[in-house]
């Protein structure tokens, strides 16, 4: 019998932590309002993971932020390759390392949806910073018309190394966060108008 349920009543850790007293093999299908992710398990390793057009651990990375769905566990079925090769209890281990991290850059990075741009005029201390070259890569797609989530896919990296390399961007005074835009009053018919943050980052 299946094991299967929703995100609602089970974090997808606490299904991991199932599938690793059960010593299980199969795939964990997980399904979204608007996406649908795989996680393939054997021999108490987390073998492969699909979600959003990524593989392996950027799809891992993908799915936990989900917290709402349904999800299916069918037992035995293989995955067509392998991706990843970390232990069950790792991947549990970076999902709580994340939700930690993600919880702080809410704070600062309300949506990957939302825009950022340069700081014109930073303060002096700003000289004695140097740079990875990954944050210089993704500072360079930073032009207050590009949201996050856009730059991440322009970078080729996950959403949440771009938050987290922006977070730092941020915090350091090289970059600000944009001010959501607000339709004027006779923009509000319009369907198409901005009505806000489309989600947040732990959202869907």
């Amino acid at each position: 019998m299946a094991l299967e349920g929703s995100l609602e009543d089970f974090e997808i850790t606490d299904i991991f932590q199932l599938i690793q007293l059960g010593q299980k093999a199969g795939c964990l299908r997980i399904q979204t309002s608007n996406n649908v992710g795989v996680i393939y398990f054997k021999n108490g390793l987390v073998t492969h993971a699909r979600a959003s057009q990524q593989a392996g651990e950027i799809a891992i990375q993908e799915i936990l932020r989900w917290s709402k769905g349904k999800f299916v566990f069918i037992p035995n079925e293989e995955a067509a390759e392998t991706t990843i090769g970390q232990p069950i209890q790792f991947i549990i281990l970076e999902a709580a390392r994340r939700v930690d991290e993600w919880q702080r850059i809410e704070k600062v990075i309300p949506s990957i949806e939302v825009k950022v741009k340069i700081v014109e005029v930073p303060d002096a201390s700003i000289e004695n910073i140097n740079l990875r070259p990954e944050e210089w890569k993704v500072l360079s797609f930073v032009d207050s018309q590009t949201s996050i989530k856009e730059i991440a896919r322009k970078v080729n990296l996950p959403d949440f190394d771009t938050a987290r390399i922006l977070f730092g961007l941020v915090s350091s005074g090289l970059v600000r966060v944009m001010k959501e835009e607000r339709p004027r009053i006779d923009e509000k018919k319009d369907d198409t108008g901005i009505k806000g943050i489309i989600k947040k980052i732990r959202g869907d």
